[in-house]
């Protein structure tokens, strides 16, 4: 039955997943593959002792180095530094001694019996376990050791000079040349991260004998046994590490030249040099690229590997300061006592020196609270008398006022009065105009008319006034109104220049007021310009004094807690200059 396309499709998904499952597990395996040149060492077919003094055929491809780890967990950047030595040796097989297969290797290649399986599988601290392992398998199978956080640079193959090789049965290299350095200090090692042997080298079979007599050695001066022995660091050096190497080289290559042979032979050493069997190094070889020891760079050409120090070995190993160590640590406690005290000298001064700006501001504080006071008392003194003024001069306009008014009543009165008299003539005329008309009747009717026209006359008021009387009585009535109307305008005037009077003198008070004002805010500005340039020399005033201080520091150098009369009157004449400086300061915090 044919299958569906989505069945076609899951099947194909499946073979292609499976197909990139096995691409990735093979990569990862080939990475450290148990292939030929990546392998746990395979026992002997027969346990050769080490005393075989035939050296045998030329230097072995391999290439060994120990570990605490199988190949599959070797961290990433040592990883990187194992597949530098593959890459450039492709025909070398590479081997790992872990801490179990290293083990193996001792019961496989050596007696149980014999010395060496003794004192190796007695042995419990890793590090002396991991120099003694490297020599006896370059002892019992040749090859080049490398530790793990070591990169091949160059090729093995090249690392011999033709004129030597035949000649040549162990290589080495320079760690440490201090010769070379400004302190011309006695300090040389040869390196023992990376070491080159034929198998069966007479020189491998002396260091690995002087290796076990250190380690017996050593354990006697400390009363224990191998496996309790717990080294400090400079002992793992000594007994099994480059110090150990750089001795027993010395006294193997003394004894085959019948010489002294120490490190004025290789100090200062720019050619490979070959001593007996042994060929040493230059520096650059083996150690280049670490400025302490004085050797070359990577760059030049003549390194052969490279060293990257990712072991921490020596922080589990420590056996205390060493002279050096305790000088720099005393050096450093110095340096960090003097700062303490410069430290606390600064807290102290800028606690003085905040105490000192408290009270300033406080004083200043204070100055501005009376300052603000005062001013606020001026200006309701001024105000009190303004409204015063003020009222005084309202009062006084009240009172021209209401004299004003008062005249003017009067001149209506007058006014009033003289418009009476004038009616009172009026009906004078009035009675006048009948009495004429009585006596036209009186006349018509003859003497009747003219007896009752004296009757009348006879009997007509004695206060009535005649014709002539009547017209001096109106000229009197209008010089009088005349004299009021005059009178009303003298009033009149009087009361607006009066009021003209009261307005200059309201003005004038304003003005003397206004100019009040203005100089108490000039001598406002005037006292705040006051303040803030004595502020600044107060500034000025410190800042000389800071650099006073900071320059008086930096020309005393540490000195020990005692303090010596010179530093006394330094000190002294310091605190005069400050109390001098800081003087005009005090003065003007003095000042109300």
């Amino acid at each position: 039955m044919p299958l569906s396309l989505c069945q076609q499709l899951r099947k194909a998904l499946l073979i292609s997943s499976s197909f990139v499952c096995c691409f990735i597990v093979w990569q990862s395996w080939s990475r450290f593959s148990m292939s030929p040149r990546f392998a746990v060492p395979v026992p002997s077919t027969s346990a050769k002792s080490h005393l075989d003094d035939t050296v045998l055929e030329d230097f072995p491809k391999r290439i060994w180095t120990t570990g605490p780890l199988s190949p599959m967990r070797i961290k990433k950047e040592d990883a990187d530094h194992v597949r530098t030595w593959m890459d450039l040796n492709p025909e070398h097989r590479y081997e790992l001694l872990t801490d179990g297969g290293a083990e193996t290797y001792v019961k496989d290649h050596f007696p149980l019996d014999s010395r060496i399986s003794k004192t190796y599988l007695s042995l419990s601290d890793y590090i002396m376990r991991a120099d003694l392992i490297r020599y006896l398998a370059l002892l019992q199978d040749g090859g080049v050791y490398n530790d793990v956080d070591v990169g091949c640079l160059k090729p093995i193959d090249l690392w011999i000079p033709p004129a030597f090789r035949d000649n040549t049965s162990v290589v080495l290299g320079i760690e440490v040349d201090n010769e070379m350095g400004p302190d011309r200090s006695k300090l040389f090692e040869l390196v023992n991260w990376t070491i080159m042997s034929r198998r069966n080298a007479p020189f491998m079979r002396y260091l690995v004998d002087r290796v076990i007599e250190n380690l017996e050695n050593n354990a006697a001066k400390h009363n224990t046994t191998l496996s309790s022995l717990q080294p400090k660091r400079q002992e793992v050096i000594d007994v099994t590490g480059p110090a150990a190497l750089t001795q027993a080289a010395f006294q193997y290559l003394s004894k085959k030249t019948q010489t002294t042979v120490d490190m004025q032979n290789f100090t200062k050493m720019r050619r490979p040099k070959l001593v007996a069997d042994i060929l040493v190094l230059p520096i650059n070889a083996f150690g280049a690229g670490h400025q302490v020891q004085w050797s070359g760079t990577d760059e030049d050409g003549s390194a052969l590997v490279h060293h990257y120090f990712a072991g921490s070995w020596k922080t589990n190993h420590f056996d205390g300061p060493t002279e050096e160590e305790k000088k720099a640590a005393e050096a450093k406690k110095k340096e960090e006592d003097r700062k303490k005290k410069e430290e606390e000298d600064r807290k102290k001064k800028e606690e003085e020196d905040k105490k000192i700006k408290e009270e300033s501001e406080k004083k200043k504080a204070e100055e501005e609270r009376r300052k603000k006071e005062d001013d606020e008392k001026r200006k309701a003194e001024l105000e009190q008398k303004s409204r015063e003024q003020a009222e005084a001069n309202k009062q006084k306009v009240t009172i021209e006022n209401q004299s004003s008014e008062q005249g003017h009543k009067n001149g209506q009165g007058q006014v009033q009065q003289e418009q009476q008299s004038d009616q009172e003539p009026q009906e004078g005329e009035d009675q006048e105009s009948v009495v004429e008309q009585q006596d036209g009747q009186k006349q018509e009717n003859g003497d009747e008319h003219e007896a009752g026209e004296e009757k009348q006359q006879n009997t007509k008021p004695a206060g009535q006034p005649g014709p002539d009387q009547h017209a001096g009585q109106t000229q009197g009535k209008e010089a009088k109104a005349d004299s009021a109307k005059e009178e009303e305008k003298v009033s009149i005037s009087v009361v607006q220049q009066e009021r003209q009077r009261a307005i200059e003198e309201l003005n004038r008070v304003n003005a003397v007021r206004r100019k009040t004002r203005e100089e108490a805010i000039k001598k406002i500005v005037a006292d705040r310009k006051k303040d803030v340039e004595e502020r600044k020399k107060d500034e000025e005033n410190k800042k000389k004094l800071a650099e006073l201080e900071e320059r008086k520091s930096k020309q005393q150098a540490p000195v020990a807690n005692t303090q010596t009369a010179a530093d006394q009157g330094q000190a002294q004449s310091a605190s005069e200059e400050q109390a001098q400086s800081n003087a005009p300061a005090q003065q003007h915090a003095s000042k109300p």
